[in-house]
């Protein structure tokens, strides 16, 4: 069964657009809204599991330049 989650993600001065460009083009990263309010970015990413979820998270969209920090929400239900 397939992990959902949302993804907040703080973006240095500046920075929004380019994060948002580049979270897009990750696997498993299903879309991207560059947002108002106490963070910048919001990303639906959708891994196999909680591993693979985390993976994602620490290996690809943790390493974007320009991020300064993310919020990790799993959905549910």
């Amino acid at each position: 069964m397939a992990v959902k989650a949302y993804v907040l993600i703080e973006a240095g001065p500046g920075a929004s657009r380019d994060v948002a460009a580049r979270a897009q083009k990750i696997d498993g990263v299903k879309s991207v809204s560059v947002v108002t309010g106490p963070h910048d970015v919001i990303a639906v990413v959708e891994a196999t599991d909680a591993k693979a979820l985390g993976d994602l998270l620490i290996t690809k969209i943790q390493k974007i330049r320009g991020i300064v920090s993310t919020i990790t929400d799993v959905v549910i239900d």
